[in-house]
């Protein structure tokens, strides 16, 4: 990832740390707003908020497992 100034992000940063053909130096307040516009590429980015809570390399975490409980025996 390139060296941004503070309080930019590159837009759009994928997930997978492919590269893209075009991306902008854009403002955290843009990306807020293009997410809150639905912004045709923000689901793939790890700047999205839907990600969050989300592991390191961006991809969301499972829920843990939940046991039943056991029946109670008569």
């Amino acid at each position: 990832m390139p060296n941004l100034p503070q309080g930019m992000h590159l837009c759009p940063t994928r997930v997978d740390d492919e590269p893209v053909l075009i991306a902008h130096m854009i403002t955290i307040a843009t990306c807020q707003q293009r997410q809150r516009e639905h912004f045709h590429k923000c689901p793939t980015c790890v700047h999205c908020n839907a990600r969050i809570p989300a592991a390191p390399n961006g991809i969301p975490k499972a829920p843990k497992a939940v046991e039943a409980p056991k029946p109670a025996l008569i």
